[in-house]
C-alpha cells in the first residue's frame, strides 16, 4: 500500500523540482545590439527553451523591445510579424526629429534589416534586440525585414522618438 503512495510522492516531487529548475535557472541577462554591431547588457528574460510556438516566440520578441510603454510620449509605433512574411512598413514620422528603430527576432536563423534605405544589417533570431538611430528623419521611413535562408520565427519592431 505504501509503494503507490511513494510513486505518487516521487512523481510529484520530480514535477515540483522540474518546475523549480525551469523557472529558477533562466538566463535573464540578454545583450542589446546596435545594428552597427556594438553590444551592451540589459535584463530582459527573453530566452526560453527551443521549440516555442509562434505565440510564445511573438511574446518573447515583443518583450525584448518593451523598453518604452505604448502610453509613453516617446513611443511612436510597433509591430509583430512572422519571419517568413517579413516586415515591409513605411512609418510616418515628424521630419527632422531623431528616432530609434529597434528589431528583435525570436526563432532560428537570421533576418536582414534595412531601415531608411541604409545598408542592410543581419540580425540573428536569438531574441537579442538590435537598434538603429535615425537622425534628421524624413517624413516617411521605410522598414524592411526579410528572412535569410532557412530563417523562421517571429520578428518585432518598435520606433521610439528621442529628445531633441
Amino acid at each position: 500500500m505504501t509503494a503507490p503512495l511513494r510513486r505518487t510522492v516521487t512523481a510529484a516531487a520530480v514535477m515540483a523540482l522540474a518546475s523549480l529548475l525551469a523557472s529558477g535557472c533562466r538566463d535573464t541577462t540578454t545583450p542589446t545590439t546596435t545594428l552597427s554591431g556594438s553590444a551592451t547588457t540589459k535584463p530582459t528574460g527573453t530566452r526560453a527553451p527551443a521549440g516555442d510556438d509562434e505565440e510564445a516566440q511573438g511574446e518573447r520578441a515583443r518583450a525584448a523591445l518593451e523598453t518604452v510603454s505604448p502610453d509613453d510620449p516617446e513611443f511612436v509605433e510597433s509591430g509583430l510579424e512572422r519571419v517568413a512574411d517579413g516586415v515591409h512598413h513605411r512609418s510616418a514620422l515628424e521630419k527632422g526629429k531623431t528616432y530609434t528603430v529597434s528589431v528583435a527576432c525570436v526563432g532560428a536563423g537570421a533576418v536582414k534589416v534595412v531601415i531608411a534605405d541604409k545598408a542592410p544589417h543581419s540580425v540573428p533570431c536569438d531574441g537579442v534586440p538590435a537598434s538603429q538611430r535615425v537622425e534628421n528623419a524624413p517624413a516617411h521611413v521605410p522598414i524592411d525585414v526579410t528572412a535569410a535562408s532557412g530563417a523562421m520565427g517571429m520578428v518585432a519592431w518598435q520606433i521610439v522618438s528621442l529628445p531633441s
